[in-house]
This record gives C-alpha cells, sequence and structure tokens, in this order.
C-alpha cells in the first residue's frame, strides 16, 4: 500500500500556508497504523549492530537521566525496569526497507530536506525528558499511547539541567497537552519545547529534517572556497610621507574588507551548484559504494523492458537544480551530474521519486540518451534495479 499523509481537519495548502516551521499541529488518523508494524525485537536487533545509531535513556528520578550508546549487548534488555526507559534507533529507514517506505507520505516536502527515521520504543513513563531541537519532525504514533506536552515558551541552554547527559529542561511550562493513538501525527517546528512520554507501552517514528544553520552554510562554503579558489593575500597599501603608525587605517579595514566579500559568491551557477551538491552529502558512514558488476545501457534497458523497475539506494540523498540556459543537475551524495537538456524531465522525476516503475522510464523522452545516463547512476549504486 502507497502511504500517503491524511491532512484533516487542515489541507495540505493549509499546513503549508499556517503551519509549516511556524506552529505546532496534530493530525488525528493521518497514517494507516498497519504501515507501521516494526516488531520492538527487530527495533531491539538494530540497536546491537555495529554502524546503527542507538541511544539507551533510563530516568531514576525526576532529574536523574542515564544515557548508554549502541551497540548494546542483548543482556541490557534482560535487565531493564518496567518503566521510564526508551530506547532510539537513527536511521532505521536506511537499514529497513518497509521503514522507509513511509517517507513517500511526505512527497509535498523537498526530500534533501528528509534527513531520517529515527524509532523509538519505550516502556510506560518512557521518555526523553522536556527538551527542544533545532529541525522540523513529524512524530508518527506507531503503536501504543503517547502524552505529549508542548509549551509555547522560549527555551535556551540556561534552562537545562545542569550535569545531565541529556539536553533536558529543568522547568517546563505546559500549554498543550494531547495523547497521541496509532496513526496520529504531530508536527513540530523548530525549537519548540515538548515532553513526550509513553502511556504504557508504545513505538514512535519520527520523520526529521535537516536545515543547515547560517554559521554552517558559511563555514561548508569558506571550507569549499578556500579549496578551490586562488588564494589573494592582504597588501599593505603604505603611502609615501605616512609615517610608521600601529593604528590600523580606513582603508587597511576595507581592504580587509573587500578581501573577505570576494570569497562570497558572485557567479549564481558556481553558488547553485555548490548548495545542491552539500545539502545532498550523506551523513558519515552513509557513502555508498558502486556495484561490483555495472550494467550496459543496453543491458539495464533489457531488464526494464522486461518490467523491472529502478529505485534510489536507500542511502542517497537526491536533489535537482536548474542554472543558467534551462540546464539541470542532478545531484546525489554530494555530486552533481550534469543532465542533458533532453533529460530535464528524467533528472526532475529522479529527484522527487523513490522508486520507478518501468512504465514510468519506458515513458520517458529521448531515450537514446536516457538509457546511457541511468546506467551511469546504477554504476555509481545510487540507483537499484528492483527484482
Amino acid at each position: 500500500m502507497q502511504p500517503s499523509l491524511t491532512f484533516s481537519p487542515i489541507t495540505l495548502e493549509e499546513f503549508i500556508a499556517d503551519y509549516w516551521q511556524r506552529r505546532p499541529v496534530l493530525l488525528r488518523q493521518a497514517i494507516d497504523p498497519d504501515l507501521l508494524q516494526l516488531p520492538a525485537d527487530e527495533l531491539a536487533g538494530l540497536a546491537c549492530e555495529e554502524g546503527v545509531e542507538s541511544r539507551l535513556i533510563r530516568q531514576q528520578g525526576e532529574t536523574d537521566w542515564s544515557l548508554q550508546h549502541g551497540p548494546l549487548a542483548e543482556e541490557v534488555f534482560g535487565t531493564l525496569p518496567d518503566s521510564h526507559w526508551t530506547l532510539l534507533v537513527q536511521d532505521v529507514d536506511k537499514f529497513i526497507p518497509e521503514v522507509a517506505a513511509l517517507l513517500d507520505a511526505f512527497n509535498f516536502l523537498p526530500d534533501w530536506r528528509i534527513d531520517d527515521i529515527m524509532i523509538s520504543y519505550a516502556v510506560d513513563q518512557g521518555g526523553v525528558g522536556p527538551h527542544t531541537d533545532n529541525y522540523d519532525v513529524f512524530l508518527v504514533q506507531a503503536q501504543g499511547r503517547r502524552r505529549w506536552r508542548l509549551s509555547d515558551r522560549d527555551y535556551g541552554d540556561a534552562q537545562l539541567l545542569p550535569d545531565c547527559p541529556l539536553r533536558v529542561l529543568r522547568e517546563f511550562h505546559t500549554s498543550e497537552d494531547r495523547i497521541l493513538e496509532p496513526g496520529d501525527v504531530l508536527y513540530l517546528p523548530p525549537r519548540v519545547a515538548h515532553w513526550g512520554t509513553a502511556e504504557g507501552e508504545c513505538v514512535t517514528w519520527s520523520v526529521g529534517m535537516r536545515g543547515p544553520s547560517q554559521a554552517e552554510l558559511l563555514d561548508a562554503w569558506l571550507q569549499h572556497q578556500a579549496e578551490h579558489a586562488s588564494p589573494q593575500h592582504f597588501h599593505d597599501a603604505l603611502a609615501p610621507g605616512r609615517q610608521p603608525t600601529a593604528g590600523i587605517t580606513g582603508d587597511e579595514l576595507a581592504h580587509a574588507r573587500n578581501l573577505m566579500q570576494q570569497m562570497m559568491p558572485r557567479d549564481d551557477d558556481v553558488f547553485r551548484r555548490w548548495f545542491a551538491g552539500f545539502v545532498t552529502e550523506p551523513k558519515p558512514d552513509f557513502e555508498i559504494r558502486p556495484p561490483e558488476q555495472a550494467l550496459s545501457p543496453q543491458e539495464l534497458q533489457a531488464r526494464v523492458n522486461s518490467g523491472l523497475s529502478l529505485r534510489r539506494h536507500p542511502w542517497a540523498r537526491f536533489a535537482s537544480i536548474r542554472l543558467a540556459g534551462d540546464q539541470v543537475l542532478l545531484c546525489a551524495q554530494g555530486e552533481c551530474f550534469d543532465a542533458p537538456a533532453a533529460l530535464k524531465q528524467a533528472a526532475e522525476l529522479l529527484a522527487s521519486q523513490r522508486h520507478l516503475e518501468a512504465s514510468l522510464l519506458l515513458s520517458l523522452p529521448s531515450q537514446d540518451t536516457l538509457w546511457p545516463w541511468l546506467a551511469a547512476l546504477c554504476g555509481r549504486g545510487l540507483l537499484i534495479i528492483d527484482a
């Protein structure tokens, strides 16, 4: 079944206009709970594996929290109490295809903005305490019930519990108090303080967004320029007759500022190419290796002609961007691939869909140009043939 997000009583257009990155909203029965059936023991098994980011959080008292990072030993789960603990596993969508399928329900958002699906399993009263996040998140209740308390107040680092391994708020003012049932979805914009507590055993899927901060963008761009631009150095503007002085002149300040400003983007296409590559860079340890044997364009076309489809590698981030002259780039895993003008439609399609049926691929224009281009993407491991 193709997952979809039901907007009710509001519409998708109202969500984008009135709620997205502005204020929280609760969507009742927005997802079919039958699509959210990941067994708890399978989640626990992931937490025991190398290369999977997981955390076990326990609360012993109102202000006493412990944090244990994975991989976890199987024996740990047999020692846990009946209440006040939760298991969090990041990037579950990159390991379990049935979980990744949920991302199709969020195709109204740019693909590169979606970070991962984190899944939390909690026993009664389990949670991570009141806190804030710097990203948008959709909290999808999969199994059981979870109580969510929200606050309309601003909180900073000064309000955090001291000497705590988690970023737990010392005090919390509740402005909304809701119970989520299976299939309910709670959207939270960045910096909205929230506090989730399990009402009995429960499982929550968190679809988190990625969005670089101003400092991250600037740092990455300057690093890119430092690696690729021709370096220019400060030149003293000495004038005849000027007396030596320790003071810095206005001309010298202006020269320094001008040198720095020259590091900022001047060519729009250069910046577009860099930005699309930057926002599709993979997380550490999620680099994609090419397959051992690549298919020729003819072999790929023959397999699709037989009815096989293509899908993205589950670790791949995709984005398309237009340059001057109507040229299109398809970017994935931090790399940009030029798409011939005839393949503009194909590039934008790959950036917006995770699964491409054979009939759709065979209906695209410029088939002679399409198959070598798709074969190159398959040869990088970015696209996979579905058996």
